[in-house]
């Protein structure tokens, strides 16, 4: 197939599919980082929008409608997305300040920001278990079947209610290391009141360091199991919009 005679004649066609598919990958974990060459995602985009578009059925649509259509549906994809990147976020976050890891900052180029060691470890393994579940050819499904259905509010409204789990989610990827590192600050602070001529401080810090640390290791799996569950649910209710 000529894809040049293809795209000179449903130049109109491929302006709306080359808009939504360019957005969402720019959302997507790894894919639409900072440190991933901007000319491989344009290229990427523009293949997978040519893979696409003999695929689409006809339909007749206003072009600026169709546009707009595009630009919503991947921001909606996109920022649903997002969510569960910021709980990971967040989430390391706080486990980095419960054990002593805040102030060991180090420049993410993808977001263009200081973050701890902490927070890239997790990033890593949240893209790690983002393609090992194979999520990445599931949007490329959805993307897909999006082109069938016209986008309505609710949209807007599943992406409101999803962002409501952010925190609990965050909450629940957090929750064993914030458990044991204030079970351990208060077993520190009866120590301190028992013994005052003690030097707590430096007694536990090392300490909390080394309970945090082993206590992350150990929910690795508790992690992998909430945050694939996070995943799912995420898949399961973009298509369960477009049903």
């Amino acid at each position: 197939m000529n894809y040049l005679e293809l795209l000179t004649l449903n130049f109109y066609k491929f302006i709306p599919v080359f808009t939504r598919i360019s957005i969402i990958l720019f959302f997507l974990p790894y894919i639409g980082s900072r440190t991933v060459p901007l000319s491989f995602r344009f290229f990427f985009a523009l293949s997978l929008s040519l893979a696409i578009m003999p695929l689409l059925p006809e339909r007749e649509e206003n072009f600026l409608l169709s546009l707009f259509n595009s630009v919503l549906f991947g921001l909606c994809i996109g920022l649903m997305v997002r969510v569960i990147i910021a709980a990971v976020e967040i989430a390391s976050h706080w486990m980095s300040l419960q054990i002593g890891f805040a102030v060991a900052n180090v420049f993410n180029p993808q977001f263009g920001e200081l973050m701890g060691p902490l927070t890239l470890f997790y990033e890593m393994f949240t893209i790690a278990l983002f393609f090992s579940l194979d999520l990445h050819l599931t949007f490329a499904e959805l993307t897909f079947y999006s082109f069938q259905f016209s986008l309505n509010p609710s949209f807007a409204s599943a992406i409101i209610e999803f962002s409501y789990l952010m925190f609990p989610l965050a909450l629940k990827l957090a929750a064993p290391v914030l458990l044991v590192q204030v079970l351990m600050n208060l077993g520190l602070g009866f120590l301190s009141k028992i013994m005052p001529q003690a030097n707590v401080f430096f007694v536990g810090f090392p300490l909390l360091l080394a309970t945090g640390i082993a206590v992350m290791w150990l929910s690795i799996p508790i992690f992998t199991m909430v945050l694939s569950k996070a995943f799912i649910n995420l898949k399961d209710t973009l298509f369960g919009l477009l049903r």
